[in-house]
This record gives structure tokens, sequence and C-alpha cells, in this order.
């Protein structure tokens, strides 16, 4: 949590209210490993609930998931935990999510629970550097992009312990 503290203490002048987007993007928590769209395990359940509680102070307005029930399952614990607004958008729609991330949250502090295979898409067209892949079990990363009036956004890479 010192981390978290640490983060958003560096990022507190990209207020909302400067109108500078700051987007918090990650994978879904934990899922099962039962048909083609699975729900959360247990562990994933617990993640969820520990990212809430790591994100408690980041003033997210808006939790965005993907259609993907994990995805879901996610974003609708975190949004809960944070009274946060929830939306969802279609699992491989990068294009249609930063189009929403641009033209109706601008001004907000968003969080996006995304997939292993859009991820980079998504930090790549906010303006983030290339990320390495995700490792197909690696659920611990977030990812944070404050928008820049030039082309270069800034950028940070958390991970959970």
């Amino acid at each position: 949590m010192i981390l978290a503290a640490a983060l958003f203490a560096a990022l507190a002048p990209f207020s909302p209210a400067e109108a500078q987007e700051m987007v918090f993007v990650m994978r879904h928590a934990e899922k099962e490993f039962t048909g083609a769209d699975p729900h959360l395990s247990d562990a994933g359940r617990k993640r969820a609930h520990d990212w809430a509680a790591f994100l408690s102070n980041a003033d997210i307005d808006i939790v965005i998931n993907t259609d993907a029930t994990r995805s879901r399952e996610t974003g609708e614990i975190i949004a809960m935990s944070l009274d946060a607004d929830r939306a969802e958008v279609p699992m491989a729609d990068v294009t249609g999510l930063v189009d929403l991330l641009d033209f109706d949250h601008a001004a907000d502090r968003v969080l996006v629970v995304a997939h292993t295979e859009t991820i980079p898409a998504i930090l790549q067209r906010l303006g983030a550097p290339e990320i390495a892949p995700i490792a197909a079990d690696d659920y611990a990363n977030m990812y944070v992009v404050v928008a820049a009036d030039g082309p270069a956004a800034s950028f940070v890479h958390l991970r959970m312990p």
C-alpha cells in the first residue's frame, strides 16, 4: 500500500479538474478453466477485491470492462467497492474502447479491465510505450497512463505482490 500512496502522490497534479485523462489498465482476475466464457475463480474474486482495496484512494470515476464474463465480474466487484460507474465494451473492440475514453471520459479517472490479447494495443493507443507480453498465468499487472498535451503520455507499470 505504500507503493500505492507514492503513486497517487506522484500523479496527484493530474486531476480531472485539469481535464487530464488518467487511465488504469488491468487484466481481469484469475478465471476458472472451464467453458468458453469462464467465471472468476475463488482466487480471482479475492484478487478483484484486493485490486479494489489497492485503488480505494485513486478516485476512479468509471470502470470499463469487456463483455467477457471474467472481465465483467472483475469490473463489477471493483466498481461496487469503489462506488464507481461501470460500462461495458465488446472484448476485441480496442478502437471502440479508446473512442469511449476520448469522447466520453476524457476528464475522468478510468479503470479498464481487459485481456492479455488487448492490453498492449490499448496501452499503445493511449500513448504508452510497448510492454512485454503478459504471461497466461499473470494477473498482477496494473498499468497507469496519464494523457499528455504532446505525443508522449506518462506511464507507470505496477505489480501486485
